[in-house]
């Protein structure tokens, strides 16, 4: 069986690579190629490109990769009609992933989007509907998105969100009290947007003895972060792949928002979330995007679990706050009993054998 990935984003590329794994463990005859990153790459995955370091969040910010993912989707699609596979497996990327959808209908290569648009968080649930008919399948990570696309169509699935499989071996460490996690964020644009303002932060911080963790994403991204730190301070900078390691032993994190909310609340990791994007793109998605919070876990439960700083942000305002925390115990066993009410919502393990399970039985064809 010969299966097709296009992936975009790092997290993605995350999502793919253990759900590689998965399939491998139940059919090692499996062969694998598309769109996809380092890691994807690592557990079998016959690479077209990587494109996971142009990935970005907005409605200009993207305007100048157009023509070079123009070019890549022409390439893509002349090769998934080239090479036939048994089954196309799309991981969010969805500005690139729809059309390839779409040229994968007329061939009648199967689809099933896996991280598929989140619509549910947009207030566009009217889209599921539209998506739904270039895909043989949906499989949903979230209830709330299982039940908007389950309005549209009868091919969609929840096995519960794969975190749960990730991060339910990892054993519980001893947190630092004077150790700050410093994440932000996967995307180039993320880096240079909140990386400043962690600086300032850090070094209000670095004067009341705190020292820092930074994992960064990508080894491509050093050069820019490397603009921005301070040498005299005590960071320390760790691969990506440590990031979970990272939220297990600091104290608190200062984070980007993204999936990153929702692995420290696996891992009971208090976090204070912040977003920044360009001005023409916060008016846009003000208008069109009805939640009241950024944060996955706060949009899955309702509230604020993690505070949230968006786009005018005071910095003096945020120390206050993080100094609150930092002496108020109730506050942080408050904090960490909500998380676990939202992750208990996410399913029980086996999340990934279920999903591969599924995919090798061949149900949606």
């Amino acid at each position: 069986m010969k299966i097709m990935f296009s992936v975009g984003e790092i997290s993605g590329d995350i999502h793919g690579a253990h759900l590689i794994r998965a399939l491998k463990k139940y059919n090692s005859k499996l062969s694998f190629f598309g769109l996809g990153g380092e890691r994807m790459k690592e557990e079998g995955l016959n690479l077209i490109a990587n494109v996971t370091r142009f990935s970005t969040v907005g409605f200009i910010e993207p305007i100048p990769y157009i023509p070079m993912f123009l070019r890549l989707l022409d390439k893509v699609e002349k090769i998934l009609e080239r090479e036939k596979p048994d089954l196309l497996i799309l991981i969010d990327f969805q500005g690139f992933n729809i059309p390839l959808a779409k040229k994968a209908k007329k061939l009648g290569i199967p689809v099933i989007y896996y991280f598929a648009p989140q619509y549910w968080l947009w207030g566009k649930e009217e889209k599921a509907g539209e998506v739904s008919k270039y895909l043989n399948w949906i499989i949903s990570v979230f209830p709330q998105e299982y039940e908007v696309y389950k309005k549209y169509t009868d091919k969609v699935s929840f096995f519960g969100h794969p975190l749960v499989d990730y991060l339910s071996d990892l054993e519980s460490q001893k947190r630092e009290d004077h150790l700050i996690g410093l994440l932000p964020g996967s995307r180039r644009q993320e880096i240079n947007n909140l990386t400043p303002l962690f600086m300032k932060i850090a070094i209000y911080f670095s004067k009341k003895g705190f020292k820092f963790l930074l994992p960064l994403a990508s080894k491509d991204f050093m050069p820019l972060l490397q603009k921005y730190i301070d040498n005299n301070m005590k960071i320390e900078i760790l691969p990506g792949k440590e990031s979970l390691k990272v939220l297990q032993r600091v104290n608190f994190a200062l984070a980007s928002s993204g999936t990153v909310t929702l692995e420290a609340s696996f891992l009971s990791c208090p976090l204070f979330v912040f977003y920044r994007i360009s001005k023409i793109t916060y008016i846009i998605g003000k208008r069109l995007i009805h939640h009241k919070y950024i944060a996955l876990p706060n949009i899955l439960s309702g509230r604020e679990i993690y505070p949230e700083y968006v786009q005018k942000i005071d910095i003096d305002n945020v120390i206050r706050d993080i100094e609150d925390f930092i002496y108020n115990s109730e506050r942080r066993e408050k904090m960490i009993l909500e998380l676990k009410r939202v992750t208990s919502s996410l399913g029980e393990r086996g999340v990934l054998d279920r999903v591969a399970q599924f995919i090798l039985n061949r149900s949606y064809v």
